[in-house]
């Protein structure tokens, strides 16, 4: 905006395009600054009274001769003739003498154009009227376009320089190249020189000290002749723009038109001046400077040319500011409407919809109120998550993806202080004097000093794109449920010891004790061997169930390929084969290494156990929109669709004669499932019989 608009105020300064516009503003300023008409200026008018008393025009030259003649005695300084005297004449030698006899005689010339483009032809009074004159110039006056007459020419040599500087005797060179223009300064409208009739000058009604040591012009004023023009100040005859003219070389008023590098200062600097406030100011405030820049243009152009005689034209200014400000609002208001309908539809809605609360005056307006809509249903969502977070009883903490705090509850500054935001989490956890380092990484215990526990729990934060905008911080008093926890662990240490003790005896016994029957040993062995499973299943269900996870991010590929070599031997032993799928590169998901590990070995021990000789384990891992999916396939007895519905349930076990071995103690699966829903994820199982099965752990996925 800023290029095109600089660009147009510099082509359009000083050119034709707002000619007329410009005129208008001289001939107002013009009409404003008058002055005092010289009071030794007279015009002699030739006009509709005299040519009624006279005759008709043109009067032949004696009659000229005669007003010279009448005002010789009363001493003129000068008598300036606006009257072109160029064809000869009889009585051109008795006018030619009374130009001798007044001595201060001047006569114009014609001036026509060159024929096919030669000089301009000039063309001067009869000889004797030529020799007698005491100057010759020419008074050519060229219109504007719209026809007013603002300039007068001044044409380069041999053309006679104008009229008025022959009679003042300057000598200013002439141009050298074409005719210039310059400004008219006029006195005043019509009438404002004293004017007296030919006919009355003839008849001695004029008084000889009115013409004394005057400049008389003589020349045609009636309405019925053609040497009349259109000016700024009125209808005025060629008589008078002469006397105009000498008035102002006389008193040295000028008036010039600005030079080009003015002319584009006042049509570019405001344009720059508006354009810098459209980037700092209010929609207000740039309306108020654009006025006052246009009234600044304005009167500057008005200071200059009353008080300096310099005509700088305010129009391609104006027409500029004009222009610009509007297009830039129209184009700001677009990127508003566009940026209130972006805005509205991220926030979930759409602008196609019926707005409520009545009707709108204009799209901008419908989209405003459809956004504030929005952001007051955002205001309010802020609020609930606030009452929320105000209402948990741990204490929490909200940060962002550089770990600074943006949000804490009430609690979360019990614990910690409440200069909590702004502050780093990592800073704020070693306020506590935890026990080692604190560490930010999955949800683990945080010992401290003065013997407390606490259960440290984070939960990522997802932004608008969908990436990790930060993590939610949970500190929760664990020293109460870290005490049961122990005294759990204690009583599930001393039940499986009570457990195990007897039945490693009685192996241990049968092993010594050769002479029984081998049938009776055999089951009494399976039995204890059976039980010695069902303790080690028992306490391991119970740590999944209740044990504290100590989450950190865990590589799936990784525990899969642990977990295939555990089995390897158990697999060699029925040559069956191991193939892992998707493990191209790591796969990570946050949790538990050592339930998950547990979890994948029951799941493939399980495989290994019902797979048929020299069969394959399938186990592909698949990523799908931050969830990561492990199937681990078979090609054993499958399960029919009852088996299906309670094959997670703890004890649950199933006849399969062929697979051979000690059927367990029904708590693999059970296993699985409780690790799995405590890491926020699901296993499904799909079997049909005699087709194998196919078990599926569906986990969050992290990066």
């Amino acid at each position: 905006m800023a290029v095109l608009a600089t660009a147009a105020a510099a082509g359009s300064a000083g050119s034709a395009l707002l000619a007329r516009a410009d005129g208008a503003v001289y001939d107002l300023l013009a009409g404003l600054n008058g002055r005092p008409a010289d009071p030794s200026i007279i015009i002699i008018a030739i006009d509709d009274r005299s040519l009624a008393e006279l005759g008709r025009w043109p009067w032949p030259r004696a009659r000229h001769a005669a007003l010279l003649n009448t005002l010789a005695p009363m001493r003129p300084e000068a008598v300036i003739y606006d009257v072109l005297f160029t064809e000869p004449d009889p009585a051109d030698e008795s006018l030619a003498k009374a130009m001798d006899a007044l001595g201060s005689v001047f006569l114009p010339v014609l001036v026509a154009p060159g024929l096919n483009g030669a000089d301009l032809n000039q063309v001067p009074p009869a000889g004797p009227l030529a020799r007698a004159a005491a100057g010759l110039g020419q008074v050519i006056i060229r219109p504007d376009p719209d026809g007013v007459v603002r300039l007068r020419e001044r044409c380069p040599a041999p053309t006679a320089r104008p009229l008025a500087e022959a009679v003042l005797g300057l000598t200013r060179p002439l141009p050298t190249d074409s005719c210039v223009g310059e400004l008219i300064p006029f006195a005043g409208p019509p009438g404002v020189y004293r004017t007296v009739s030919f006919g009355s000058v003839l008849r001695g009604e004029a008084p000889a000290e009115f013409f004394a040591g005057k400049r008389v012009l003589v020349g045609a004023m009636a309405l019925g002749m053609t040497d009349h023009f259109q000016t700024p100040l009125g209808g005025m005859s060629g008589v008078e723009l002469q006397a105009n003219i000498l008035d102002a070389l006389d008193r040295g008023v000028t008036r010039a038109e600005a030079g080009k590098p003015l002319r584009l200062a006042i049509a570019i600097l405001p344009l720059w001046i508006l354009m810098a406030g459209f980037l700092f100011l209010k929609p207000a405030q740039n309306l108020s400077l654009a006025i006052g820049l246009g009234a600044a243009t304005i009167g500057l152009s008005a200071a200059l040319f009353g008080l300096a005689h310099v005509w700088l034209s305010p129009v391609t200014t104006l027409a500029i500011l004009l222009l610009v400000f509007p297009l830039w609002g129209w184009r700001r208001l677009a990127m508003a409407s566009d940026y209130l309908k972006a805005e509205f539809e991220r926030l979930g809605g759409r602008l196609a919809e019926p707005v409520a609360n009545g009707p709108v005056a204009d799209v901008v307006a419908a989209q405003a109120r459809a956004l504030s809509g929005a952001i007051s249903r955002m205001d309010a969502l802020r609020r609930f998550a606030d009452d929320i977070l105000a209402s948990l009883p741990d204490a929490t903490l909200v940060t962002d993806a550089d770990g600074i705090v943006i949000q804490a509850n009430g609690p979360g500054e019990a614990l910690l202080g409440s200069d909590l935001v702004g502050a780093r989490v990592i800073d704020l956890l070693r306020r506590l004097e935890p026990i080692g380092d604190a560490s930010l990484t999955g949800s683990h215990p945080l010992e401290l000093r003065d013997g407390r526990t606490l259960l440290l729990m984070t939960a990522p934060r997802r932004g608008e794109g969908g990436g990790q905008a930060g993590e939610v911080i949970s500190l929760a008093d664990a020293t109460e449920l870290m005490a049961t926890a122990r005294q759990r662990e204690q009583a599930l240490q001393l039940l499986t010891h009570d457990m195990r003790s007897p039945q490693t005896s009685i192996l241990a016994l049968l092993q010594q004790s050769p002479g029984l029957e081998p049938t009776v040993v055999g089951r009494i062995a399976a039995n204890a061997r059976r039980t010695l499973a069902l303790a080690d299943g028992f306490v391991q269900f119970a740590r999944a169930e209740a044990s504290i996870l100590n989450r950190a991010p865990v590589d799936l590929c990784d525990v899969i390929s642990e977990m295939a070599d555990e089995l390897w031997p158990q697999a060699q032993q029925k040559k069956v084969a191991f193939v892992q799928e998707g493990c191209e590169e790591p796969c990570f998901t946050m949790g538990d290494r050592s339930l998950l590990s547990r979890a994948f070995a029951n799941l493939f021990q399980n495989a290994v156990k019902y797979s048929p000789a020299s069969a394959q384990i399938v186990v592909a891992v698949v990523r799908d929109k931050g969830r990561v999916r492990i199937s681990v396939t078979d090609s054993g007895p499958g399960l029919s669709r009852e088996e299906m519905e309670s094959v997670f349930e703890p004890f649950k076990r199933f006849a399969r004669p062929q697979a051979g071995g000690d059927p367990g103690a029904g708590l693999g699966l059970a296993f699985v499932r409780s690790v799995v829903l405590r890491h926020g994820g699901q296993v499904t199982c799909e079997a049909a019989p005699e087709t194998g099965a196919r078990f599926v752990v569906d986990l969050l996925e992290c990066e």
